[in-house]
């Protein structure tokens, strides 16, 4: 989103509906949807990368209270903020340059979803593996991901229909 002001109406509501919704539905802990990630993905593409980082410790450290979590989505989440001008660089080159939009309006279908696809993978991978306490349920630390991983890009796809490129300007 290019204004920070609508993203940050956006970012209260998807980390209200992620706190009191999202967090509530948990399918035998393999299905954990964790839409609060947008928040990250989408802020402004102007953003240094010491904005997001700071941006991903106090949404993960939100995260952390709300799930009592001890640290994990606060490491999960600064870890995507680190990585997310590269994600976005490698889907949109100029994004920050050219100010672009970034929302799915703007990318189309297929762009948004590897930029969210990758993102999350390696946000949900590095949230469960340390989650898992080791390499001994490998397996499951792979099917968790891929579960959990896949519900969250749909709640991304959806959520990216909602926003309309106006209000993302």
């Amino acid at each position: 989103m290019k204004r920070w002001t609508t993203w940050a109406l956006w970012s209260i509501g998807i980390l209200l509906f992620q706190s009191f919704v999202l967090s509530q539905v948990q399918l035998y802990g393999y299905l954990n949807p964790y839409l609060y990630v947008a928040v990250v993905l989408l802020a402004p593409a102007t953003w240094s990368r010491m904005q997001l980082l700071w941006l991903g410790a106090a949404v993960g450290a939100w995260m952390d209270f709300q799930m009592h979590s001890g640290g994990m989505h606060l490491m999960a989440t600064s870890l995507l903020a680190y990585f997310r001008p590269a994600f976005l660089a490698s889907v949109l080159p100029r994004a920050a340059e050219e100010s672009l939009g970034f929302t799915l309006q703007d990318m189309g279908a297929g762009k948004w979803l590897v930029y969210t696809s990758v993102a999350v993978s390696v946000h949900h991978g590095y949230l469960f593996a340390v989650d898992a306490h080791g390499i001994y349920h490998f397996w499951a630390f792979i099917w968790r991901t891929i579960v959990s991983g896949a519900a969250t890009v749909l709640l991304l796809y959806l959520t990216g229909l909602l926003i309309k490129p106006e209000e993302a300007r």
